[in-house]
């Protein structure tokens, strides 16, 4: 101790020296700077435990940060509500927690994105704020103030974060629920008593999308138009764009290429381009349906004659079809279920699967009576007649799967999520 002492009193001495810049000459404030450090290098000082003890409590705080940042990571994974909340209070504590680790910017910066998606715009400047103060990292801390930026122009610095809470719920329980029809009447309310509301169009969009995959066309359609009229100038073209691809899907194939022409040199390139083969396709398939129920006529007709010729009389035809075959007792209970079980989810499924189901007894039917009628007083049937029995069964599936999807343009839709994804927010 009396060396700790000797050369606390030396640093007062250099100290000293130094200010007053020529009391000390500087060999001798060398010589005394050289006892001070030899002074505190000896092993009976108590000070030496310091440089052992402070990286390992680093280290934990960092191993502690790390296991608590990953388990957060996994709880909001999960995705329900519940989870997202547990998981947003967990990366607040996180970025709270000190001493600072390299998780602290990182805590924030997912907190602040699990707020947002909540909905909850005012915890999320919050959380965006942190990232700013306390990241270490430029792209993250750039990154952050873009957001906030984004979030005070959508909600007007807070003016609107009730309003833009609303528009979150309802939008995630349209596009996450089962019948969103009493949410969706809710977004049309809240736009119309908020009109000013910046994410106007964005409501709107919602809209259009959640009464479009309610089977209700000329509804979503209002609603596209709306959105387009109303969007500000940096997403005009892209709500432009949206409703293009709304009329190709609900068919209305002229006035989606009238649009388009007035959007073409506007509009993101490549998204003009995906546009135009959407176009492009949906002409094909304007003469696709029609083929196909012309199809589907000539085998129905073909299955007439081949049952007149092999039974003799239409009376007997007409007989013969009045009694189901086995295949189509067996097939119908199954379809029946499946037609309830669909009855319960999207309308557009929905009616897609009813088509199937009833086109698919139908089939059988008619499949199963000609296969007895063909058999004659032998039951048996030719390999070469059963081979062409077969590939026009299969062609008959498929004209009829064919026009059960593009009933409602449901093939349009599936191309879509295919390509964007079932996100439709």
């Amino acid at each position: 101790m009396i060396r700790l002492g000797v050369a606390l009193l030396a640093t007062v001495l250099v100290g000293t020296a130094i200010a007053d810049d020529a009391k000390v000459p500087t060999a001798e404030a060398a010589s005394i700077i050289d006892d001070r450090s030899a002074a505190l290098t000896e092993p009976d000082v108590e000070a030496e435990v310091v440089p052992d003890v402070a990286p390992d409590v680093a280290s934990d705080a960092e191993a502690g940060a790390d296991q608590a940042f990953r388990a957060a990571q996994q709880l909001a994974a999960r995705g329900d509500p519940e989870s997202v909340a547990r998981a947003l209070e967990a990366f607040e504590r996180l970025g709270a927690a000190r001493p600072v680790t390299r998780w602290t910017d990182d805590s924030w910066a997912e907190a602040a994105r699990l707020a947002e998606l909540s909905g909850d715009h005012g915890r999320a400047r919050r959380a965006l704020a942190q990232v700013i103060a306390t990241g270490t990292d430029t792209r993250l801390v750039r990154r952050a103030r873009a957001a906030l930026a984004r979030l005070d122009a959508a909600t007007e610095a807070g003016r609107w974060d009730a309003v833009a809470a609303t528009h979150e719920r309802l939008v995630n329980a349209v596009f996450g629920g089962d019948d969103p029809r009493a949410e969706l009447a809710e977004l049309e309310a809240l736009v119309a008593e908020h009109p000013a509301y910046p994410r106007a169009s964005a409501v709107r969009l919602a809209i259009a999308r959640g009464w479009e995959q309610e089977g209700q066309p000329a509804r979503a359609l209002r609603w596209y138009r709306a959105a387009a009229d109303s969007a500000p100038v940096d997403t005009a073209s892209a709500a432009r764009l949206e409703l293009v691809r709304a009329l190709i899907r609900a068919g209305a194939l002229d006035e989606a290429t009238a649009e388009l022409g007035r959007v073409r040199d506007l509009a993101d390139p490549v998204g003009v381009a995906r546009t135009v083969v959407m176009l492009r396709r949906a002409h094909l398939r304007a003469w696709l349906r029609p083929a196909a129920w012309l199809v589907l006529a000539i085998l129905l007709a073909a299955v007439l004659v081949s049952l007149r010729r092999a039974l003799g009389s239409v009376s007997r035809v007409v007989g013969r079809l009045a009694r189901p075959p086995s295949e189509a007792l067996f097939l119908a209970p199954l379809a029946l279920a499946l037609v309830v079980t669909a009855s319960a989810g999207n309308p557009l499924v929905a009616r897609a699967v009813r088509d199937l189901a009833v086109g698919g007894v139908l089939l059988a039917w008619l499949s199963g009576v000609a296969v007895d009628a063909a058999r004659g007083p032998r039951r048996r049937l030719s390999w070469l007649r059963l081979a062409l029995h077969v590939g026009l069964v299969l062609v008959a599936v498929t004209a009829m799967t064919y026009l059960a999807l593009d009933r409602d343009h449901l093939l349009s839709h599936l191309g879509e999520t295919w390509r964007a994804g079932p996100n439709l927010r």
